[in-house]
C-alpha cells in the first residue's frame, strides 16, 4: 500500500500505516466560474471566481487536488507559474506536508514568504494533504482527529453593497434554508446608509437573524472609529476588517475601543502575523484564509496558536477545504460558506440551518470537477 503522513499533525494510530509516497508531477488549469450570487463590496466587485485548480501526482498513483482564489483575474498566470517554479523545490521528495511546506519556505527565504509564492506553497501543501485523505481512505478531518460530521456556518454569498430590496430578498431565501446567521458587507458612500442597511435587517427578522458585517479593508482609521462606534450597540456577532489588514497596531486601537468583537485575519500570511496580531490584541476573533496563510499545515499552525490565545478560529473562503480543518481543531468558530466554487466541484456542500455536513469521500471530496 502506497501512503504518506506529516509527523506533526498525523495521529500517532494511523503514522504506522503509512509508506513512502514521492511527488511526481503538477497538472494546473485555470478556471472561471461564474458566481451564482455576484457580489460588491467596499473595495470591488465580484462576477467569476477566477481559480486555478491543481493536481498533484504521486508515484503510486494518487493524484492530490486543491485550488487557489484570485479576486483579481489578471493574477491567474502568475499564480499558476509560481506554483509550478515551487513545485520544483520539491519534486520527488516524500509526500509529507510539513517537511514540504518547511522545505518550500526554506529554499525562498531570502524572496520572502509572503504573497503569490505563499499561495502557491498553500496550493501543493493543500493538494499534497489531499493525497494523505486518499492514501489512509478517510476524509481529511478523520486524517487530523475530528469526531464530528458537522461545522457551524454562516452565509456569506451575497449579502454585498447594493439595493436594500435585493439584499432583503437574498437574506430572505438564506432563512428558508435554515441558514439564520450571515454576513452583510457595508462600506457606503455615507454612514447613513451602513446604518439603513443594519436597520432593514432590524425591522425585517429582528433577533432571529444573527449579523456579522464586513467593510473589506474600505475605512481609514478615523473613518472606521466614526463608523464603527455607531454600529457597535447593534448586536452585531463582529466586525470585520474594517481598515487596512496591515494596520495592526490601529486596529488594535479600534478594539480597544469597541464593544463588539472584531474579525481579521484573512489577509495575514503566516502563523508569525496571527501571533503578532493576537499580541497587540488587535482582534477578539481570528480567520485565517487556507490559502493565503500557507495551506493546511499552516492554516493548523495558526490556528494553534489562536488557541493558547483562547481566540477562536473561523476560516475564510475555500468551504470544501476549510470545514475539515474546523473538524479538527478545538477552538473552532464558524465557517464561511460562500458559494463561489459551487459551479465548479461536485463536491461542494451547501450548509443548512447553519451547518454543513462534512463530505465522508477520502481527502477534501473534491475529486470530481462540476464543469
Amino acid at each position: 500500500m502506497c501512503m504518506a503522513t506529516s509527523a506533526a499533525f498525523l495521529p500517532d494510530t494511523l503514522k504506522q500505516q503509512v509508506a513512502g509516497l514521492r511527488l511526481s508531477s503538477i497538472e494546473i488549469q485555470h478556471c472561471f466560474p461564474a458566481l451564482p450570487t455576484p457580489l460588491q463590496t467596499a473595495s470591488g466587485s465580484l462576477d467569476v471566481a477566477p481559480l486555478i485548480t491543481v493536481g498533484l501526482h504521486t508515484s503510486c498513483g494518487i493524484v492530490g487536488e486543491s485550488y487557489l482564489f484570485s479576486p483579481n483575474q489578471s493574477l491567474i498566470p502568475a499564480l499558476s507559474e509560481a506554483t509550478k517554479a515551487v513545485f520544483e523545490v520539491v519534486r520527488g521528495d516524500p509526500c509529507l506536508p510539513e517537511d514540504i511546506t518547511d522545505k518550500i519556505l526554506q529554499n525562498f527565504k531570502l524572496f520572502g514568504g509572503t504573497g503569490i509564492l505563499t499561495m502557491a506553497m498553500a496550493a501543493i501543501d493543500m493538494a499534497a494533504w489531499d493525497v494523505v485523505g486518499k492514501a489512509l481512505g478517510q476524509p481529511l478531518y478523520r486524517v487530523l482527529g475530528g469526531k464530528t460530521t458537522q461545522v457551524q456556518s454562516y452565509e456569506s454569498s451575497g449579502l454585498g453593497i447594493g439595493d436594500l430590496a435585493t439584499i432583503k430578498q437574498q437574506a430572505q431565501q438564506f432563512v428558508q434554508a435554515g441558514n439564520t446567521t450571515m454576513k452583510l458587507r457595508l462600506g457606503y458612500a455615507t454612514l447613513a446608509d451602513d446604518l439603513k442597511a443594519l436597520e432593514m435587517f432590524a425591522q425585517v427578522f429582528g433577533p432571529s437573524v444573527q449579523v456579522m458585517v464586513d467593510y473589506n479593508q474600505g475605512l481609514t482609521p478615523t473613518e472606521a472609529l466614526t463608523r464603527c462606534r455607531a454600529i457597535d450597540g447593534h448586536g452585531l456577532l463582529w466586525i470585520e476588517e474594517p481598515i487596512h489588514a496591515e494596520l495592526l497596531e490601529d486596529t488594535a486601537t479600534l478594539q480597544a475601543a469597541l464593544k463588539t468583537p472584531l474579525q481579521i485575519g484573512e489577509n495575514l500570511w503566516s502563523p508569525t502575523e496571527v501571533e503578532r496580531a493576537l499580541r497587540l490584541s488587535a482582534c477578539q476573533y481570528i480567520m485565517p484564509d487556507v490559502g493565503k496563510i500557507g495551506g493546511v499545515t499552516q492554516w493548523l499552525r495558526a490556528a494553534k496558536v489562536a488557541d493558547a490565545y483562547g481566540v477562536k478560529v473561523s476560516s475564510h473562503l475555500y468551504p470544501e477545504i476549510s470545514c475539515h480543518l474546523l473538524a479538527a481543531i478545538p477552538n473552532a468558530h464558524l465557517l464561511e460558506y460562500a458559494d463561489w466554487t459551487a459551479n465548479q466541484f461536485s463536491g461542494h456542500t451547501k450548509p443548512a440551518n447553519n451547518r454543513l455536513n462534512l463530505p465522508q469521500r477520502p481527502g477534501f471530496g473534491l475529486s470530481h470537477s462540476a464543469v
